[in-house]
């Protein structure tokens, strides 16, 4: 009894480790990136003194600041901050989320995080458009917070067909600029920056053991 319980273990340990290498394979070894853009939906606004037209921010901003990525790429260059040699942008799936914050229920005075699962909840509706499978990156919004000048945001990667996490990181990312717009797409382009850079690391990390392994 005590051998078939060791060899279960076993096998459970080598079919965990197939796996984890698996999801590093597209993690790190994908050439290409779907950016499915900022998700809103659930975010909350900090700070009633920052926020004096919830209506607005709804049915303009939200959808407005993924625009404003867009439109500017050469600036928020998905590609060269995290390393990637192709990028498909596929806004589907956002662009219906963030219509789901209710004005009236968006800004709050109060302290706000997500609940446990929150982001796993998300990511498991999404059904994008442009492609079933391969790399998925957005960035979920979990507040603007005015009263500290900055955003908390969640940066995902995920497996696209099996909707699995492979990487998430929540970054505060300090707000700035002339205007409301520019003053908090300050916040997206710094998650950007940083989240990149921690990105790039540990993908090149990945890259030099794969390497070390194939010439072993």
């Amino acid at each position: 009894m005590k051998k078939i319980h060791w060899l279960l273990s076993l096998l459970l340990m080598v079919s965990a480790l197939a796996n984890a290498q698996t999801d590093n394979k597209l993690l790190y070894g994908s050439e290409k990136v779907v950016w499915c853009g900022l998700d809103y939906s659930k975010v909350k606004c900090i700070g009633a003194e920052g926020f004096t037209d919830p209506d607005n921010i709804v049915d303009t901003y939200f959808n407005g600041w993924n625009k404003l990525v867009q439109s500017e790429a050469t600036r928020y260059d998905v590609k060269k901050l995290y390393g990637f040699e192709g990028k498909v942008t596929d806004l589907s799936v956002v662009e219906k989320r963030n219509e789901m914050p209710k004005a009236d229920d968006l800004v709050i005075d109060d302290s706000y995080s997500f609940e446990d699962g929150t982001v796993e909840e998300i990511i498991s509706t999404y059904k994008l458009e442009k492609a079933d499978s391969g790399l998925g990156l957005v960035y979920i919004f979990e507040s603007l917070n005015k009263t500290e000048q900055a955003a908390h945001v969640y940066v995902v990667f995920f497996d696209i067909a099996s909707k699995k996490i492979l990487w998430s990181n929540k970054y505060e990312a300090k707000a700035g600029g002339f205007g409301f717009r520019n003053y908090w797409a300050r916040t997206v382009l710094e998650a950007m920056e940083e989240s990149g850079d921690v990105y790039s690391k540990e993908k090149k990390k990945f890259e030099k053991e794969n390497y070390k392994l194939s010439r072993a």
